[in-house]
C-alpha cells in the first residue's frame, strides 16, 4: 500500500486532519508527523493512520523517518522558519520527493516537483466570489486558470428569458444548471431565467467578456457587440443636405443607445459648412476621423482595431457595395433610410425562423426601448417551435414593459404594405444570403434576403452565429 507522510502542526492542519479522517475507504497508509499535542484530537486516531512526534527541523530524526519511500509529502506547519527548514530537509534526503507545501507567508520556492499552495490566494479568490460583480472561478479543477465559471443570471441581464440555443457560444459553452438548489442539463431549448446559476466553460479570456455580458443589465445595445459607433461619411457627390441629414442621425442615434464614443470617419472630405460643424462635434465622447487620402472605404475591418466598435452607420450605397465586408465584422451594421431618424414611429422584424427570431429579439427590443419605438413582429410559417418563440417575446415584453405585436395573418404579404412606409426600423437576419447578387435573389421566399424591397426605411443587419 501506497505511503504518504503529513508534517502538521497548528489549528488550520487540526481541522484538516480531522476531516481527512471522516473520509471513507481510504487506499493509501498514512503517516502524521507531528510535534504539539493540541495538532491532534481524538477524532483524528483511525485505520491506515499511523502517528509519529518529533521536530522535523532535525534531519537526523527525519531522514530516518524519510527511508519509508513515501511518495507524497505534506507539508502544513503554521511557523515560516519550520516549513523552510522542513523542506530543506526533505530536499536534502532526496532532490525528486513529490512534496506539496502549504504557504502563507509568499514563498519562493522554485521546483518542479514541488506544489506550492498560496493559501492567501485561494482564500482571497473565494473571499471575492462572495462579491455581486466578480466572477466565481473553479480553483481546484481542470486548469484553475479561469476556464470553469459560475455566473449568476440577474433579473435584467439580456440573458434572462433566452433559450440556450439562440445565445452564440464560440470558444464557450454552457455546461450546466443550477436553478432551486437543483442542477439541470441544458439542451438548445432550455430557457434561462433570472437568479438561474450557470456553469460556463471555455477559453478563460473569453469566459471574463461573457461574465460581463451576462451581468450587464437591459438597454445596453450596441453591447454585446461593443461600446461604440462608427458612422462612415463619404462628402464626394453628396448634398449639404444629405450630409447634415447623415451626420444628425449619427449624432442622435449616439445620444439615444448606450455607446461610450461615437467615431465619424469621413473620406473625401470638402470644405464647407458641414465640414465647419463636424469639426465643431469632435469632442470627448465624439471623435471625428478625416482621411484625405482614400477615396473609398478600402479595408473597414482596420478601422475597428482598437475600437470596441459595437455598430456602424453607412448609407444605402455603401452598403450595397461593401456588403461582403460588413457581413464578415459580425457585428451590427445600420444602413439609413430616406426620413429623419426622429421620424421612425416602430419597429419590425418579418421572419419565420425561429432561431433567428430569438437572436433578433434581444437586440430588437432592447433598441427600440431606447429609441421609443413601438414594436411588431410579423411571424410566418409557424412550426413545433414557435410555442417557444413567443414564449420568450411574451417574457421580453415583460421584461421591458413593452408591448409587443405579433402579427400571423398569411394572407397578406407584408412586404408590400410595409414598403410603401419610410417611417420604419426593419431588423435583418445578416446572413451568407444578403451577399449574393440581387438577381440571385429575386425568387427567394426568405424575407430578410428581400430587404432591397424596404430601402426607404431604416434597417438594422444583426448578424446571426
Amino acid at each position: 500500500m501506497d505511503k504518504i507522510l503529513f508534517i502538521v502542526d497548528g489549528s488550520l492542519a487540526k481541522y484538516f486532519l480531522e476531516r481527512l479522517c471522516l473520509q471513507k475507504a481510504l487506499n493509501f497508509f498514512y503517516t502524521i508527523l507531528y510535534y504539539n499535542d493540541e495538532t491532534i484530537s481524538v477524532i483524528t486516531r483511525g485505520e491506515n493512520i499511523d502517528f509519529v512526534k518529533f521536530d522535523p527541523t532535525s534531519s537526523s530524526k527525519l531522514n530516518k523517518l524519510l527511508l519509508n519511500n513515501f511518495s507524497q509529502i505534506f507539508v502544513f506547519l503554521q511557523d515560516e522558519f519550520d516549513t523552510k527548514n522542513t523542506y530543506e530537509n526533505i530536499r536534502a534526503f532526496s532532490k525528486e520527493q513529490n512534496i506539496v507545501l502549504m504557504d502563507f507567508w509568499g514563498l519562493s520556492v522554485s521546483d518542479e516537483h514541488c506544489d506550492l499552495i498560496d493559501l492567501r490566494a485561494i482564500l482571497s479568490n473565494y473571499l471575492l466570489g462572495f462579491l455581486p460583480d466578480v466572477a466565481l472561478i473553479a480553483q481546484n479543477i481542470g486548469l484553475s486558470t479561469g476556464e470553469i465559471m459560475e455566473v449568476k443570471i440577474p433579473a435584467d441581464s439580456i440573458f434572462a428569458y433566452r433559450h440556450v440555443g439562440s445565445i452564440g457560444q464560440k470558444r464557450w459553452r454552457i455546461a450546466l444548471l443550477y436553478r432551486n438548489s437543483k442542477f439541470i442539463f441544458v439542451n438548445s431549448s432550455t430557457m434561462l431565467m433570472p437568479n438561474d446559476s450557470i456553469l460556463i466553460v471555455g477559453d478563460p479570456s473569453v469566459l471574463q467578456g461573457v461574465y460581463h455580458n451576462i451581468k450587464r443589465g437591459r438597454g445596453q445595445f450596441p453591447s454585446p457587440f461593443g461600446s461604440n459607433i462608427l458612422a462612415l461619411m463619404d462628402m464626394r457627390d453628396k448634398s449639404e443636405a444629405e450630409l447634415e441629414n447623415f451626420l444628425k442621425i449619427a449624432l442622435f442615434f449616439h445620444s439615444k443607445t448606450n455607446s461610450k464614443k461615437l467615431i465619424i470617419r469621413v473620406i473625401n472630405p470638402r470644405l464647407n459648412e458641414i465640414y465647419e460643424r463636424l469639426k465643431h462635434n469632435d469632442k470627448n465622447n465624439v471623435s471625428i476621423e478625416l482621411d484625405y487620402k482614400n477615396t473609398d472605404f478600402k479595408s473597414i475591418s482596420a478601422l475597428l482595431e482598437g475600437n470596441d466598435i459595437g455598430v456602424i452607420i453607412t448609407d444605402l450605397l455603401h452598403f450595397e457595395r461593401k456588403k461582403k465586408q460588413f457581413f464578415e465584422l459580425k457585428i451590427p451594421i445600420l444602413k439609413i433610410g430616406e426620413r429623419n431618424f426622429e421620424e421612425l414611429r416602430e419597429a419590425v422584424i418579418l421572419n419565420s425562423n425561429e432561431a433567428e427570431l430569438e437572436t433578433q429579439a434581444n437586440v430588437m427590443i432592447d433598441l427600440s426601448k431606447q429609441l421609443g419605438l413601438s414594436v411588431k413582429l410579423y411571424h410566418y410559417k409557424p412550426n413545433d417551435d414557435s410555442k417557444q418563440v413567443v414564449e420568450h417575446f411574451q417574457s421580453l415584453s415583460k421584461l421591458y414593459n413593452k408591448e409587443i405585436k405579433i402579427i400571423n395573418d398569411t394572407s397578406k404579404n407584408p412586404l408590400l404594405e410595409l414598403s410603401l412606409n419610410n417611417d420604419i426600423l426593419q431588423f435583418v437576419s445578416f446572413k451568407k444570403e444578403l451577399t449574393s447578387s440581387r438577381l440571385s435573389t429575386l425568387l427567394s421566399t426568405d424575407f430578410n434576403v428581400l430587404y432591397a424591397k424596404m430601402n426607404k426605411n431604416y434597417q438594422l443587419f444583426i448578424p446571426i452565429s
